[in-house]
């Protein structure tokens, strides 16, 4: 796997003469590779040029000098069964197909390509990423083997997809290492996950599944994984309707749902329901500390949130935690004497009626009461933005209470019409993560309570 993520040396097969461009994005790997500055061999294959982006060309596999770790080949499908010959022969271990129509075609000539495809690498230690894939990204070293243009970013955030869609990062999903199986014919989930598991770079684990053909397999092989690192899947064809076309997509299989959600769980895999849910819950994977408990404190300024962010609880699993009477006597003392103290803390009228305090003096002593009461395991703090005020004071306490509580995680829900702009500064400071609704907010928190009781159980029955 590490010669499709990490390869020293690449070998591009299906050059065009000048770079395609779709709505002015360049659909080309060799120019992409070249703009992000891999500095590792790069070998175009043409039979008829020289030269191309600046690099000489060669007219066939064989005639490329030394060792080739990668081959990425985009040509017409009956043509692609006789390169990856050539590439076998070359002695190149790893072979990434871009090209479509085997699998994933309706008619028995794209089946019988891939049974050509499976015959001359079956034996001969060679692997096969695709066909119908973008192939892979590794922002760390500037490398992708995909004809899209790529935007990477250095995070420990592996990923694992079944559409090229995900390389250009949908709903805001960072990633630093990005394979897309496409078809599956060979490498598969299980592969990826195994090298993912040993990769140092690598924290956070993201799946987005369409089918598997071996699902005994990739749920022996997530079982291992999540014991080290958390796993979020995003399982795609729910449907009776979705499972169909999603096997036309790649030709896997998709299976029951029901199965999906049992063999998820056994495994430790934290299952998502969309696209935003995946992308909130790797950013918080990524930037927070696990829950210990089940417990949460809510800090609003809106007390109609407040009551959202109840009900958000109890969606997801987790308990309004009961303050302590220090908390209490902590609080009240910032209160008018007519209202109720306790959790959720509205804390606009301490600002609003009291005045004995600034709104985010109010804000930064209920948050850390919380965060200090023993059985609050973590807290939401709800907070709207209603001008381009500057936010170095909330970014402060994120900082603060990151050191001083770094068991805990503090998120965000923020409204308001600045509200991206305080979100974006937030999460800058890497130590916390924002979102548009308190639903958002308390189902990430749930995620890392169920995944810190999968690990606890597996400390304890270790012991």
């Amino acid at each position: 796997m590490k010669k499709f993520v990490e390869p020293k040396s690449v070998a591009i097969i299906g050059v065009p003469r000048s770079p395609m461009t779709i709505y002015g994005i360049v659909m080309d790997v060799l120019t992409n590779l070249v703009s992000n500055g891999y500095q590792g061999k790069i070998y175009p294959i043409h039979p008829k040029a020289s030269e191309m982006r600046g690099l000489k060309t060669y007219p066939t596999i064989a005639d490329t000098p030394g060792d080739i770790d990668l081959a990425v080949i985009n040509l017409p499908r009956e043509l692609v069964p006789g390169i990856v010959e050539e590439c076998v022969n070359k002695g190149i271990k790893a072979i990434t197909i871009a090209t479509q129509g085997f699998a994933d075609a309706n008619d028995d000539q794209g089946k019988q390509l891939q049974r050509e495809i499976d015959g001359i690498t079956k034996g001969a230690d060679a692997r096969v990423l695709g066909p119908n894939t973008l192939g892979t990204t590794n922002a760390y070293i500037n490398f992708s083997s995909s004809y899209w243009e790529t935007q990477m970013e250095k995070i420990p955030v592996g990923f694992m997809c079944q559409t090229g869609a995900f390389f250009v990062s949908p709903a805001g999903l960072r990633i630093g290492k990005v394979i897309d199986l496409g078809n599956g014919s060979d490498v598969d989930f299980s592969d990826g996950l195994a090298y993912f598991e040993q990769d140092a770079e690598t924290k956070v684990i993201g799946l987005h599944i369409e089918g598997l053909r071996d699902a005994a397999r990739f749920v022996k092989q997530a079982n291992q994984v999540t014991h080290k690192k958390p796993v979020i899947v995003l399982k795609t064809g729910r449907s009776e309707q979705a499972a169909r076309a999603a096997q036309s997509h790649t030709g896997s299989l998709v299976g029951k749902d029901e199965i999906w959600d049992v063999a998820f769980k056994q495994a430790g895999v934290i299952r998502v329901g969309d696209i935003e849910e995946l992308s909130d819950t790797i950013r918080a994977f990524n930037m927070l500390p696990l829950m210990k408990g089940r417990k949460i404190g809510i800090v609003t300024w809106s007390g109609g949130f407040g009551v959202m962010g109840i009900d958000a609880c109890q969606r997801a699993g987790l308990e309004i935690a009961k303050p302590s009477l220090t908390t209490i006597d902590h609080l009240t003392a910032l209160f008018p004497f007519w209202q109720d103290v306790g959790n959720p803390a509205d804390i606009w009228p301490a600002v609003a009626v009291t005045k004995k305090a600034s709104l985010s003096e109010v804000q930064e002593i209920a948050v850390k009461t919380l965060l200090d009461d023993p059985v609050v395991d973590g807290v939401l703090s709800i907070i709207g933005y209603f001008t381009p005020a500057s936010e170095v004071g909330i970014c402060q306490l994120v900082e603060e209470t990151a050191k001083s509580y770094p068991d805990k995680p503090l998120v965000f829900s923020i409204y308001g019409p600045f509200a991206n702009e305080a979100k974006d500064k937030l999460e800058k400071t890497g130590k916390t993560v924002a979102f548009s609704s308190p639903d958002r907010a308390i189902r990430v928190l749930g995620h890392l309570a169920d995944y810190s009781e999968f690990r606890l159980e597996d400390h304890v029955a270790s012991v």
